[in-house]
């Protein structure tokens, strides 16, 4: 068997040891729905303008090795995080509104308060801005959007409005949450929410419960 030669010996002591990367302290943990929810916080704090990749391994403290495990490239993540703004998503919470078969009203004050325990009003007019840009997004607003008109128009019909009205109301409440305020804070927003939900159904002669 060969000796190996004089130069290659040296050549091996002198060879950096760079085949494993250095990882991060959360590296190699994250899943792909981690990535996905990081998004969504940058989203509602900067909008789609500040949704990029330095920013996601800042807010998460990783390379970009994760990252590059779960998605292909960039445009396959935003196409993800568009998907997982969903129609199940918004289903999932108008159900639990549904819990104990409550009264129309009830069930109406349930998705918004639903709706402001996980900021979804700021994830949603984040996505409303990105839906003027990306089809992507505008795609799953809309059936997110449909499924809200939906479940608001049928709380206004049980409430005795004809289906016309129904829906005329539903999409009255919902431009009220999509509307831009001056003022954002939560407090202002529940007070601005119970005040239009008590004109558009005391309309009908019925005061809200």
């Amino acid at each position: 068997m060969a000796r190996p030669t004089p130069s290659l010996l040296r050549q091996n002591a002198t060879k950096p040891e760079t085949e494993t990367p250095t990882r991060r302290p959360n590296e190699g943990r994250l899943s792909r729905k981690d990535w996905i929810l990081a998004g969504q916080d940058i989203l509602r704090a900067e909008g789609i303008a500040g949704l990029k990749l330095s920013a996601l391994t800042a807010t998460l403290g990783v390379s970009t090795g994760s990252f590059y495990h779960h998605f292909a490239d960039f445009e396959e993540y935003l196409g993800a995080v568009a998907d997982f703004f969903s129609a199940d998503r918004v289903q999932g919470v108008i159900d639990q509104t549904m819990i104990d078969s409550p009264d129309p009203v009830t069930r109406i004050r349930r998705l918004a308060k639903l709706s402001l325990e996980d900021h979804t009003f700021e994830l949603d007019a984040a996505m409303r801005i990105w839906a003027t840009m990306d089809q992507r997004a505008a795609v799953t607003v809309a059936r997110s959007e449909k499924l809200v008109l939906a479940f608001l128009a049928q709380a206004f019909e049980d409430l005795g409005f004809a289906p016309t009205e129904a829906s005329l109301r539903a999409r009255m409440l919902l431009s009220v949450n999509i509307a831009p305020l001056l003022t954002s804070s939560e407090k202002s927003r529940r007070s601005f929410f119970r005040r239009a939900l008590e004109i558009l159904v005391a309309s009908n002669g019925r005061p809200a419960t």
